[in-house]
């Protein structure tokens, strides 16, 4: 393991607190390293068709005051061609029903991160379900020319990531996964005579690790809630530090669980910017996206920060917060949100939690779009939602910020293998090659009008 300095250089302003940051390279993850398919990533043998360059890394954020663990995917010819600079693309998980609820999934630091590694949540989400690697070297590939040598191409890589203990066994057979992801998702509503498929433009990938903390600074400030004595980057904690937040004598919430989320992202983009290993291959051309707690992340922090991000991505996000305002479902399904958007009464009844309006409209992406007065949706934001979520809210949410924006609708319905349109990974991956080409697009068209310049 290696680890290095950072010097204090300004990017803006709320980062300049972030002085002399440590950022380390381990060998293998702290936790999950068993994983076959996370080997197969990280570590590919000579015998595997295909390699990939993943890695994963750990830096000490400052604003947690923890060390957090983040994967980056880099473009297979990265070592190849060290002149190249590339776009960076964040995806942001979503929320963790795992690792917050009855005693047996958190209650013991040791059953707790067996469910982590056993339910591959979090940082591990878009690498491990959605298989965003593996799906956007496939579109990245400059040799599949058509989508007929997409899918063929997808194909044979799920194939191989099955054999080496990569896909579950209950879930769609490889051909099933290809065919979703190309013919009934990307070539969705297109011309079928439009054969010819262009590749990605090559891009950065990183996945970071969000917790429950909705990628954003908590109402009062808290650094993180529950308060945790552990700092590695593997989200382990300590016996009683968890913290039952109800009635119910079995119901407890993950300590660390959020706390300063937006901050602390804002500081994972300066330390890789800042980072000796990158800096000199990036272009200052950055993409943001997520899916359910995620989407809500990148649709208001994309808003928020218009100089930052330059194209931003929503699958089943919370586009409408304020639809949220039931205390009795925040309390038993997502006491996080009680926290952070107003104040958590733990061992009370749900009433006598509270909610901040204001700071729930404060943060609203439809409220944001809105202030910013957009009417009509801009090519750089993309966002869609599945037609049986499951999540009255999320649809709901989605509805209304087709309104605001003036569009038609961009409900997915039920398909072949798309997990049945709902809130759940096989619907966001069959969706991915969709994200990844959005993104690649606006890419494309800051490069080669140089607009980053």
């Amino acid at each position: 393991m290696r680890s290095r300095k950072w010097g204090a250089i300004g990017f803006i302003g709320v980062l300049s607190l972030f002085l002399s940051p440590s950022i380390s390279f381990s060998a293998q993850p702290n936790c999950c390293s068993e994983n076959p398919e996370l080997s197969y990533f990280l570590y590919p043998k000579p015998y595997q068709r295909y390699s990939y360059l993943v890695r994963y890394e750990t830096f000490y954020s400052r604003v947690l005051e923890k060390e957090k663990g983040f994967f980056v995917i880099l473009p297979e010819d990265f070592d190849k061609k060290p002149k190249d600079r590339y776009p960076i693309l964040f995806l942001l998980h979503g929320y963790n029903f795992e690792r917050r609820g009855f005693w047996w999934k958190v209650h013991s630091p040791e059953k707790a991160k067996r469910v982590l590694c056993e339910a591959r949540e979090e940082e591990f989400h878009w690498l491990l379900h959605e298989d965003i690697a593996l799906i956007a070297y496939a579109m990245m590939n400059p040799k599949n020319r058509t989508y007929q040598d997409l899918k063929r191409d997808l194909k044979d890589r799920f194939e191989e990531l099955f054999r080496y203990g990569g896909l579950d066994p209950k879930d769609n057979l490889p051909n099933e996964i290809a065919q979703s992801i190309v013919f009934h998702n990307l070539l969705l509503g297109k011309k079928s005579e439009r054969p010819f498929f262009s590749p990605l433009q090559k891009m950065i990938i990183i996945l970071p690790d969000g917790d429950n903390g909705f990628y954003i600074d908590e109402n009062e400030g808290k650094t993180l809630f529950p308060p945790t004595q552990s700092r590695h980057s593997c989200d382990d904690f300590s016996r009683g530090e968890s913290l039952n937040f109800s009635l119910i004598p079995f119901l407890y919430m993950k300590p660390g669980a959020l706390g300063k989320y937006e901050s602390y992202f804002l500081e994972l983009v300066h330390f890789i910017e800042r980072d000796s290993h990158y800096r000199n291959r990036i272009l200052p051309i950055r993409g943001l996206g997520g899916f359910s707690m995620g989407g809500f992340g990148a649709m208001r922090l994309g808003l928020k920060y218009p100089h930052l991000f330059h194209s931003i991505s929503s699958q089943s996000g919370l586009l409408d917060l304020e639809l949220f305002s039931n205390k009795w479902m925040l309390k038993m399904v997502l006491p996080e949100f009680l926290e952070i958007f107003g104040s958590l009464r733990p061992k009370r009844l749900p009433s006598a939690s509270n909610l901040d309006s204001s700071f729930i409209r404060s943060h609203n992406p439809i409220r944001l779009v809105q202030e910013k007065g957009i009417s009509k949706l801009p090519p750089w934001i993309y966002f869609d939602y599945g037609e049986r979520e499951g999540i009255l809210e999320i649809i709901q949410g989605n509805r209304n910020f087709e309104k605001v924006t003036g569009e038609g609708t961009h409900e997915i319905p039920v398909q072949p293998f798309n997990g049945k349109a709902g809130h759940n990974y096989r619907f966001w991956r069959s969706r991915s090659g969709n994200i990844l080409n959005h993104h690649s697009e606006i890419f494309k068209e800051k490069i080669e009008k140089g607009l980053w310049f």
